[in-house]
This record gives C-alpha cells, structure tokens and sequence, in this order.
C-alpha cells in the first residue's frame, strides 16, 4: 500500500485529475462487463478480481481525483475539484461513479447506520465502543480480518477505512482540518474520534455480486 500513499499525496492539476477519473470509470465499467459474462461459471473467483479491480480504481483514481475537494455540511458535488461535498455524499459519490446501483443522494442524507447497513448488504455490521481511535483502528482490523474497504460511522460523520496489511487510511470529506476530502492515519484524526463505530465491509460477496450484474442495491430501510 505504500504505492497508494506515493498516489494520494501526488499533486496533479485538477483538469489532468479529471480527465485521469473519467478515463478510470471507463476502464472499471469495462472491466465489470469483462467480469459479469464470467460471473456465473466462476462466482468465487470472478468476485476475487472484481474486488481487488474496485480498490485499485479507488486507490489509484478515485480517492487521489477528490483530494482537496472542499467539505460543507450541504455539499452535494459530483465533480472531484469542483464545489463542495458533505461527508455522506463523498461516500456514496465515490461508489455510485465507481458503478454501484445505489441511491446516491437518499443514502447521503440518511443516518450513517442506515448507510453501513445497506453497504453491507446483509452481511455482519459491528457497533463498537473503542477507548479511542488507535483502539478502533484494532477492534475494526480484528472483526474484520479479511477485509480491506470499511465504511464507518460515527457519531456525527461518515468515512471509508482502507486497510491493507500492516497501513490504514481513513478516507473521507473531513468537517475538521484540512475541511476537504483527505486519506489521513486515522490514529491521531479528530475526524476519527468517535463514542461510536457503525462497522460494515464495503466490498462484501453480496455487494460485489450486484456491481457485476448492476443491479440495484437495495436500501437497508426506506
């Protein structure tokens, strides 16, 4: 993941960004076709490859393409540079353009349970109480072992936890310093404070199985 880092923090012109973004969603819609014809002879397998294609769309494309982009609290852009973005809509912004069937704008303004529950899909969701944010860091990495895309949320905020081995970033639309969207050490994020973690896996076999056939992802309460 070090690569990711060197990615994030490279400063690009937002006009290259852009371009770079579009290019990427096309390229990841490709591939999720190239997929979905795989899908029903090799499910395991096609899920295997379509989850690690998602993170490297996010990490190489996605999450540098919203770097800096403003925070407001009414921020509903869907342009990486351009306007400002909410917390909730950076979430499901990033994951709507990144091909999944969701309801962009109802899940934004919802309680970010309502959220993590749809996200995901079904599948576990922990409700944890850490001491503090390196004890959340620990408790999230230990109920979710296998996994390397998180949404969380928190008691007033919303975010994504990359984890890959030994790194973790907290990607996210922060409220607080810098105000735009970052991927920061969530250990000493004010940001990442929370009394509690609403805990899914983003990238879950039943999340992934409605981005290959695009299907739409139904709403965990409506």
């Amino acid at each position: 993941m070090g690569a990711l880092i060197v990615v994030l923090l490279a400063a690009t012109p937002v006009e290259n960004r852009l371009e770079s973004y579009e290019a990427a969603r096309t390229a990841l819609e490709a591939k999720r076709v190239e997929l979905a014809a795989q899908w029903k002879k090799t499910p395991k397998q096609t899920r295997a490859v379509a989850r690690k294609a998602v993170l490297e769309y996010l990490d190489q494309s996605a999450f540098p393409a919203w770097k800096g982009t403003p925070w407001e609290f009414y921020g509903t852009s869907t342009t990486p540079g351009q306007g400002t973005i909410a917390c909730g809509y950076f979430v499901t912004t990033v994951l709507e353009q990144a091909g999944f069937k969701i309801e962009r704008v109802w899940l934004a303004q919802q309680a970010s349970a309502v959220l993590v529950n749809t996200l995901a899909h079904g599948t576990k969701v922990e409700w944890l109480h850490p001491s503090d944010n390196a004890d959340a860091v620990v408790q999230i990495k230990k109920h979710f072992k296998e996994s390397q895309l998180v949404v969380i949320g928190f008691d007033y905020h919303v975010g994504l936890l990359r984890m890959e081995g030994d790194e973790v970033r907290f990607c996210h639309s922060s409220f607080i310093e810098p105000a735009s969207v970052t991927c920061e050490d969530p250990v000493p994020s004010g940001a990442f404070a929370s009394k509690l973690y609403v805990v899914g896996d983003v990238l879950n076999d039943a999340l992934l199985d409605d981005w290959l056939n695009a299907r739409a992802v139904k709403n965990a309460r409506k």
